[in-house]
């Protein structure tokens, strides 16, 4: 049979999620689980649904893999480090590629600053449809195609941190990490809307940006037409557990930092 995972995990301490050999990496750790399992990953046509850089994180990531037995997630999380964590699965068709998937949302959270938030929003609305991103794209060369269709976008405001959420159908290296740089020179009035939707038009105009940092980003969510997905009570109530503790250590450390800057 062929299993699909939802697979989360905090990124800060891993490479990316590429395997790579002698470093740490996502695909390693699960690797290494699924071998203590006596799956062999490379002989059972293990897939992802894309890549993440290096501090970037993940709440929808999506793996599959062919195995003899069902195997819960909760199963596969008892040989898992503490920062990934499988909480959802479905029984798949045997051709299941998990990259080839309907849409992929991210979401980019940075801290508030003198933004003109009107302007952004506008930029936002500038993605939506088919658009040629190399100007978006880091290393733009290695794409056969920076063309991609994004659905939707939002941006808000919530209390310290400005929230930004794009869907499409596919996304090229770095292509959200360089959107939200765009849009924080737009927001900053560094740079107007014209020069904005200029980057929309690479045939007529041509400029290397910047990727915002990776730790403000996080793979949301992937969709897929026939696939449904069924969450484990147990491993989500794990993660749950998981993401509380991290909001209260990095929120002691937040709090710690700002009383500084009070200070000062």
């Amino acid at each position: 049979m062929r299993l699909a995972y939802k697979i989360a995990y905090f990124g800060l301490n891993f490479h990316g999620s590429q395997y790579q050999p002698k470093v740490r990496t996502v695909e390693g750790e699960l690797f290494k689980a699924f071998e203590k399992l006596g799956i062999e990953p490379k002989k059972s046509r293990y897939r992802c649904a894309g890549r993440t850089d290096a501090g970037v994180h993940a709440f929808g990531q999506v793996i599959a893999i062919n195995t003899k037995e069902t195997i819960l997630p909760r199963m596969l999380n008892g040989h898992l480090p503490e920062d990934i964590v499988a909480w959802a699965w479905a029984k798949v068709k045997s051709n299941f590629n998990p990259r080839k998937a309907k849409s992929r949302r991210y979401m980019y959270v940075l801290p508030t600053k003198n933004y003109d938030v009107s302007v952004m929003r506008k930029a936002t609305k500038l993605l939506i449809g088919t658009h040629d991103f190399c100007n978006f794209t880091r290393g733009f060369g290695r794409e056969k195609s920076c063309v991609r269709t994004i659905y939707n976008v939002e941006l808000r405001i919530d209390k310290d941190f400005v929230i930004f959420e794009i869907e499409g159908n596919a996304f090229t290296w770095n292509m959200v990490r360089c959107i939200v740089t765009a849009l924080e020179e737009v927001g900053s009035r560094r740079r107007d809307i014209d020069w904005f939707e200029r980057m929309l038009d690479p045939k007529k105009h041509r400029e290397r940006i910047e990727p915002a940092p990776p730790y403000g980003l996080v793979l949301k969510d992937i969709r897929y037409d026939e696939v449904e997905f069924e969450i484990d009570k147990y491993a989500w109530k794990s993660l749950q557990s998981k993401i509380v503790k991290k909001m209260h250590y990095y929120g002691t450390i937040y709090k710690l930092l700002s009383s500084f800057v009070e200070r000062g």
